[in-house]
């Protein structure tokens, strides 16, 4: 998974993974390696979640959305 740097605080985001999660990936989000954003999936969520800050964007898009 890509790492990208937070455009807020400077910290390290991670991927958002959308979808009914396993138990691997809750596992893997308890670990700061992966945020959950839940089940309901659209072309326009964020894909990426700052560690420190929760700030939240597309890189798709080039977005810096708030959270």
């Amino acid at each position: 998974m890509a790492k990208r740097t937070c455009t807020v605080c400077g910290g390290e985001g991670v991927q958002i993974v959308y979808g009914m999660p396993t138990n691997e990936l809750f596992e893997a989000a308890e670990r700061g390696e992966v945020a959950l954003g839940g089940c309901v999936v659209r072309d326009d969520e964020p894909n990426r979640q700052c560690r420190a800050c929760g700030h939240e964007w597309n890189t798709r898009r080039g977005d810096i959305a708030q959270k």
